[in-house]
């Protein structure tokens, strides 16, 4: 039980998390104040934790909750009972919870029973698909929460028609982008990337994905399928997720015509991909970052809770069928126009969040 009065308390679980985090603690300290950072260790992979973390120059959590379960319910309960000894009246003034994940959900909750504020950054976002549990957490935290950061002027809309008054919502721009503007030099250098480190000797498309409804017989199937097509011409790349590593092994997936390597931290994972001729993924922040990289991508999934990045950026929504082959060509074939750049996708989230609750 931490003794010490914190004047805000910050909650993360999950990679995505840490990029959305690392500005704005950063900014908070660096104008002096006492920020408790928890983190639940909903991801426990060290490619997909420790080494981020180190990465992007986020120091250490306070407190390390350690978190591992075998479904979701048993992780939020789990994280909720454990939450509950360090966020409370006695131990902070505020709470801030960033995106979607288990863990995201979890601090709305501890903070809402205990009587401290919540600010949910990246709020607003949705999908419509109510079987994915991001929506879900989404939908549950936005309800509870005393102040919602959103990204874009849709997440703002979205909110709004859900009721929530707009006193509640403050549009301050994309958190993910503050982390990708401070470290875009280095991500874009020639000098800092070397393809032999990860034996690609041509051009090269990377396949990021993680999702339930993807790690099917079927569905990866098709994927696989798809992209063996381009085998001879491209190096197909996969940062393997631990869920679709696992997934791999226990079906005893031919992977041969792939590079299948470990998850990259947070720099060389971009570096990764804009250097690529195409990304493939059923990631949610990916679709941003390809965006503000101006790199092609397409999104293996039956919609996006980020349609800006359709309608202003790079992305386009595939879902998963026996098209894919015809979507890659066109993709390769479709020349892009240059990024010219989305309202508050400027680096200065964090600045904003500060200005608005100091």
């Amino acid at each position: 039980m931490t003794k010490t009065k914190y004047d805000t308390a910050m909650i993360v679980g999950a990679r995505p998390n840490f990029v959305k985090v690392a500005p704005l603690l950063s900014y908070y300290e660096e104008n002096n104040h006492n920020v408790l950072f928890i983190h639940t260790g909903q991801h426990w992979d060290k490619n997909m934790s420790e080494d981020i973390f180190r990465d992007i120059g986020l120091r250490s959590p306070d407190i390390n909750l350690n978190i591992q379960a075998d479904s979701m319910n048993k992780q939020l309960g789990g994280i909720i009972t454990e939450l509950d000894n360090f966020i409370n009246s006695e131990t902070t003034k505020s709470l801030f919870v960033f995106g979607d994940v288990t863990s995201t959900l979890a601090g709305a909750v501890v903070a809402k029973n205990n009587g401290i504020e919540s600010y949910h950054v990246e709020a607003g976002l949705r999908s419509r698909n109510l079987h994915a549990p991001e929506e879900r957490n989404r939908i549950m935290v936005d309800s509870i929460c005393d102040k919602l950061f959103t990204p874009s002027k849709d997440a703002v809309d979205n909110l709004l028609k859900e009721n929530i008054i707009s006193d509640k919502i403050s549009n301050v721009g994309n958190i993910m982008i503050d982390t990708l503007v401070k470290n875009q030099d280095v991500i874009t250098s020639k000098d800092n990337f070397n393809p032999k480190e990860f034996n690609i000797d041509k051009e090269y498309f990377v396949l990021t994905i993680h999702r339930p409804i993807n790690l099917t017989d079927q569905n990866l199937s098709i994927i696989f399928d798809g992209l063996k097509y381009y085998a001879d011409d491209y190096d197909i790349v996969i940062p393997a997720h631990p869920r679709l590593k696992k997934f791999i092994e226990e079906n005893d997936i031919n992977t041969s015509s792939f590079k299948i390597i470990n998850p990259q931290p947070y720099i060389k994972f971009l570096g990764l991909v804009y250097n690529s001729s195409l990304c493939l993924t059923d990631s949610g922040g990916l679709q941003e970052e390809t965006t503000y990289l101006n790199k092609k991508c397409i999104t293996l999934r039956e919609e996006t809770e980020r349609p800006i990045t359709v309608d202003l950026g790079t992305n386009k929504v595939i879902g998963v069928n026996k098209n894919i082959i015809d979507e890659i060509n066109n993709s390769l074939n479709t020349k892009l126009q240059i990024y010219e750049g989305i309202d508050l996708w400027d680096g200065k989230t964090s600045e904003r969040i500060y200005q608005e609750l100091n």
